[in-house]
């Protein structure tokens, strides 16, 4: 029953990672989001459409949401199935699994409904911000290296797919790193890949508009 609950998680994430917070904040602004710049829902292209105003409400919220299903997920998990005053050492190791795992769907599918929303037509943002968060939710330690990372070279490069990119590289190959060496569950390095694959393939224009030396420069005016 435990490990059955992984799919629910797996279906919070996505639900409240589907959750279309730019294309609802930019409404408020008269924009439809999805007709200009990138097309895309997330916090670069809601600074680009709608200014300031728009991009700090559409990143906070595409960070939570990621973050509160993790929590979510951590919070129903113990309310279903509460710790036992005792607890064999077996079943100690297959419930910490179960919800591991758990965690890692809830946190990847948010990724994944964040990029694929069904509120929006099965389209989205790239993940980076979404993916960041949620990272932190699942380890604070792993998701402040991936903050670092990603911030850094969104300030050094000017350009938001960078960043996006090093943020799914750099959590898929930490928790990778790291369930190798027993610190982190094996879980986590599943998340890893999913978010990795998400941000990968959501963001295919971007990786040619690259090589081609024509991406977007981030700016403040």
């Amino acid at each position: 029953m435990m490990w059955a609950f992984a799919l629910v998680g797996a279906l919070i994430g996505y639900i409240l990672g589907s959750i279309p917070v730019g294309l609802w904040v930019c409404r408020l602004y008269g924009v439809d989001i999805r007709t200009v710049g990138s097309g895309r829902i997330g916090g670069t292209n809601a600074w680009r459409v709608a200014g300031l105003k728009a991009a700090i409400p559409t990143v906070l919220g595409d960070a939570l949401k990621g973050a509160i299903a993790v929590m979510l997920v951590r919070w129903l998990f113990f309310l279903v199935f509460p710790e036992p005053a005792a607890m064999s050492v077996s079943e100690a190791v297959a419930r910490t699994d179960a919800l591991n795992l758990a965690l890692a769907l809830a946190g990847g599918l948010a990724v994944v409904g964040h990029n694929w929303s069904f509120l929006n037509g099965f389209k989205g943002g790239a993940g980076g911000i979404t993916t960041a968060a949620t990272t932190v939710a699942l380890s604070p330690l792993v998701g402040g290296v991936v903050v670092i990372i990603g911030a850094f070279l969104i300030w050094w490069s000017r350009i938001a797919s960078i960043g996006t990119f090093a943020v799914a590289v750099s959590s898929f190959a930490l928790f990778l790193i790291l369930a190798v060496d027993q610190i982190t569950p094996w879980p986590f390095a599943i998340y890893g890949v999913m978010v990795l694959a998400a941000v990968l393939i959501a963001l295919r224009p971007n990786r040619e508009k690259l090589r081609q030396q024509q991406e977007r420069i981030i700016t403040i005016w």
